[in-house]
């Protein structure tokens, strides 16, 4: 591969020069500000770290300790990832019940999970297995 040249931090003021977008002494803090702006668009991340969540997680992984996906294709593999079959998107209720929560492993909530997800979005949809709702009440 061929050799790319460095750049100067985009930190303005710093000038040392770097493989990525902020030098090392500045990469965390760029981390850190996204982390915050994050939180602040999405507070329901903050819901992940609270003892109903966290027992709701050990829960669904002692009572389904395999991947959901995988043995649907008649794979076993141990689920790490507790995931909400229905997205909650800051729905409270939804998060934190326990029937609308599936294991699975990394992969596949990594990969074609998210990936459906996400192509539902795009297109205007409904995620798979999300019931539409209704706007406004009608």
């Amino acid at each position: 591969m061929p050799w790319k040249p460095k750049k100067p931090c985009a930190r303005p003021g710093c000038g040392r020069l770097t493989d990525g977008r902020f030098c090392d002494a500045h990469a965390a803090e760029d981390r850190q500000r996204h982390d915050r702006a994050r939180q602040e668009a999405q507070p329901w991340r903050g819901w992940y770290k609270v003892k109903s969540w966290l027992d709701i997680r050990a829960w669904r992984l002692s009572v389904e300790p395999l991947c959901r996906m995988c043995g649907k294709h008649g794979l076993t593999v141990a689920a790490t990832v507790v995931d909400h079959v229905e997205p909650h998107h800051g729905d409270r209720a939804l998060f934190f019940s326990r029937d609308n929560t599936q294991s699975l492993c990394k992969p596949c909530h990594d990969g074609p999970k998210q990936a459906a997800e996400r192509a539902a979005a795009r297109a205007g949809q409904p995620a798979p297995g999300r019931s539409p709702r209704r706007v406004g009440g009608v």
